[in-house]
C-alpha cells in the first residue's frame, strides 16, 4: 500500500501546523470561520491557486468528492484527516484520493509546536 499517486493534482487540503498563524484570515468558502486547512487547486488555465478553509467547509468538500461512492443517507459523513489530495491519472482516466492522518504524537507536535 505504499503506492504514491502519479498524476496531475486536482485539489489538496493540508491542516495547518503550529508554525502557521492564521488568526487574521477567514474561510474562503463560508467567510465566517477561522481556517484550519490550506486548499490548493488548479483553475481552468492550470494555474495553482491557494485558499484557506475551515473544518466544516473542508469536510463538505471531501464529502462532495466522495458523494458518488457513498450512500445518499451519508450526509453527515465526517472523516478524520490531516491531509487529503486528489490526483487525476491520465493512464487510468480517473481520480485517486490520498488521505493522511497524523499519529497522536505527530498531531501533538505539529499543532502545538515543538518546545525547544
Amino acid at each position: 500500500m505504499s503506492r504514491i499517486p502519479a498524476g496531475i493534482l486536482v485539489w489538496s487540503l493540508k491542516r495547518f501546523t503550529a508554525s502557521t498563524n492564521l488568526w487574521d484570515r477567514v474561510c474562503f468558502s463560508c467567510k465566517q470561520a477561522t481556517p484550519v486547512f490550506e486548499h490548493e487547486h488548479q483553475d481552468e488555465q492550470k494555474r495553482l491557486l491557494f485558499h484557506y478553509l475551515c473544518e466544516e467547509c473542508a469536510q463538505k468538500m471531501l464529502a462532495e468528492w466522495l458523494q458518488d461512492t457513498t450512500k445518499p443517507d451519508d450526509e453527515n459523513l465526517r472523516i478524520n484527516f490531516d491531509c487529503a489530495s486528489v490526483f487525476y491519472e491520465q493512464k487510468n482516466d480517473g481520480e485517486t484520493l490520498q488521505l493522511i492522518r497524523w499519529s497522536v504524537e505527530q498531531r501533538k507536535r505539529r499543532l502545538q509546536g515543538e518546545e525547544k
